[in-house]
């Protein structure tokens, strides 16, 4: 019997697709908690056919700063495994943490993250084909969650760092991500040297750069960070919460990073 072999397929969603979260904001007032839950139900459908998976097997990390549910210390990560997959929709089950993992034990089960200029990473170790993924924006970049998640990878997997690769989702670039003052959630000066750049009372931010130096001191060369090009805030097809403060009448909502094993068909 010939082994199974899988590969990672990496997506992202954007206002293509509709808005991947239930949040009050991004609908109309009218809306009762079941329409939105219909309307994100018809969204990851749509993204699950698109990329071959169920739209109901989509897990995401609640984070401390995002969903507020409670503290945990910093880098808390969670492998996935059969107790995560007894719900009905998996976008309802509760895994508070920074980072999630999973292996091809568990094919076409989505871990990843919704977004609108946050970028979010997933990084793979490719001999042991396990992942890790984490929501990174500047809350998370300020505690030290990317280099976390390869810590993640090297505590549950042993990994090697020549075996692990990392992408870095779309998000808001340094030129468009603009504050009047020096940002109050940057209290980590040295994650933030050179990152935050002053220029004529405007404050650049580049969580980019920011990121890749905590891969970087956790041993991930250069050669295995793919960085997508895509700007949220000028790319038009993405939702962007800059765009939102800048512009009240834009569309609004969350995009979406995600990743999942897929079994390799035999020709």
């Amino acid at each position: 019997m010939k082994k199974k072999k899988y590969k990672l397929i990496i997506f992202e969603s954007n206002r293509k697709e509709g808005c991947m979260s239930l949040a009050k904001k991004f609908y109309p007032a009218t809306y009762s908690e079941e329409d939105r839950k219909r309307a994100l139900k018809e969204v990851k459908d749509k993204i699950g056919k698109k990329y071959n998976f169920n739209g109901n097997h989509v897990l995401q990390p609640k984070q401390k700063d995002v969903e507020f549910k409670e503290d945990y210390p910093d880098g808390k990560y969670v492998r996935i495994t059969n107790e995560y997959l007894m719900k009905e929709d998996y976008w309802d089950e509760e895994i508070i943490c920074d980072i999630l993992l999973i292996d091809t034990k568990f094919p076409n089960i989505v871990i990843g993250h919704r977004m609108a200029d946050c970028p979010v990473i997933i990084a793979e170790d490719r001999k042991k084909q396990t992942v890790a993924v984490s929501h990174c924006g500047t809350s998370q970049i300020n505690r030290e969650v990317p280099k976390w998640t390869i810590k993640a990878l090297k505590k549950e997997c042993n990994s090697n760092v020549e075996d692990i690769y990392v992408y870095i989702g779309s998000c808001i670039k340094k030129d468009n991500y603009q504050y009047d003052r020096y940002p109050s959630r940057a209290t980590n000066k040295e994650v933030w040297e050179n990152c935050i750049i002053e220029q004529d009372n405007i404050y650049y931010i580049d969580l980019i750069q920011a990121i890749k130096r905590q891969l970087n001191n956790e041993g991930i060369i250069s050669n295995h960070i793919k960085v997508s090009p895509i700007d949220t805030y000028s790319n038009k097809d993405y939702y962007s919460h800059t765009e939102e403060i800048k512009n009240p009448d834009c569309e609004i909502g969350q995009n979406f990073v995600g990743c999942f094993y897929q079994e390799i068909q035999s020709e």
